[in-house]
């Protein structure tokens, strides 16, 4: 019993100086996700800053690749942007945050037969449109943590690959001054 009192003691010790750095203005990360969508995966690369104690402004890029069947692969390049106010945290191990934004991707659909029926072209826009989601930070220390993501959105311009798209993801994150 003295030992597990000891050992508490010295990770309380240990982490209680990075629990004022976790969410205060002018904080900023670098992560780096892989996740899941409804027909594929996706790659993320993102960076984010505490506008507020409580609200932090996120970027990030991603690459989404999969299947639609039998129209063929595709593959998809796109951009987000979000407003992610903090919903509740758990001590200072556990952070929730809103997800309102919006996303712009351009897709390279699955192959179709031209209109003269003798060769196949391949698909490609670009799309836009709101989306919105959760996100869990789960400290691992003073900088860096686990994040785990869900976003629905919706998307205009005649979308190639979903119009609405789901993704959810886990990756690391780091933070910094």
């Amino acid at each position: 019993m003295k030992k597990i009192l000891w050992l508490l003691l010295l990770a309380g010790a240990t982490t209680r100086p990075a629990l004022a750095q976790r969410h205060i203005k002018h904080i900023s990360t670098l992560s780096a996700q892989l996740g899941r969508t409804e027909q594929g995966d996706y790659y993320e690369l993102g960076y984010s800053t505490f506008l507020t104690n409580r609200t932090a402004l996120r970027i990030g890029g991603l690459y989404e690749r999969g299947s639609l069947g039998i129209a063929g692969n595709y593959s998809s390049y796109g951009g987000r942007v979000f407003i992610a106010p903090q919903l509740l945290h758990l001590g200072e191990f556990a952070y929730l945050h809103l997800l309102l934004g919006g996303a712009g991707n351009y897709e390279f659909g699955g192959e179709q037969p031209t209109v003269d029926g003798l060769g196949t072209e391949r698909r490609q826009r670009f799309t836009y449109g709101p989306q919105a989601g959760a996100e869990a930070d789960f400290f691992l220390g003073n900088r860096a943590s686990v994040v785990a993501t869900a976003t629905k959105g919706y998307l205009f311009n005649n979308p190639l690959i979903d119009r609405w798209p789901g993704y959810a993801g886990v990756g690391l994150r780091y933070h910094f001054r």
